[in-house]
């Protein structure tokens, strides 16, 4: 079974508002996914925005950027009513769906590590929330790996 795991930057890489301690609590995440070599890793941060797939993955270390493989498409609901009637409401987690149901095998699963839990449903069992003011942090690393776990049984 394939495991994704769709990363935020802000706030979970480093703390939110940024002020230049950009990607400082990247290495605790880095740890964690070392130990899951399998993990493949979909940038869900708005920093896709301004920058392309290859750049975003010279901003993890090199053994980490080989499992990143893709970044989530902003969710539109005029373009994507048609064929997933949903709400607006909850976007990252339409983004990431959406690209689950482009790019996943059937029996892949998925994990999110975000810091604002407001881009997903109430109580959404795949993501892991940071705080926008530590981001991810030692404490995160057990959660981390309980749900990646859970997921690959």
């Amino acid at each position: 079974m394939k495991l994704c795991l769709f990363l935020d930057f802000d706030g979970v890489m480093h703390p939110q508002p940024y002020r230049g301690n950009a990607f400082c609590q990247l290495p605790l995440i880095e740890d964690v996914l070392r130990e899951f070599p399998s993990v493949q890793i979909v940038i869900s941060s708005s920093w896709r925005e301004h920058y392309d797939l290859m750049s975003l993955k010279r901003m993890f270390s090199e053994d980490i950027s080989l499992c990143v493989i893709g970044t989530t498409k902003f969710y539109d609901p005029a373009l994507n009513h048609l064929s997933n009637p949903v709400t607006t409401d909850f976007e990252r987690q339409r983004e990431i769906e959406l690209w689950m149901r482009e790019n996943a095998s059937p029996d892949a699963v998925w994990i999110a590590v975000d810091d604002y839990p407001k881009w997903f449903e109430p109580d959404c069992p795949n993501l892991l929330v940071t705080s926008a003011a530590s981001g991810f942090v030692e404490h995160d690393k057990q959660s981390l790996r309980d749900m990646i776990r859970a997921r690959l049984i």
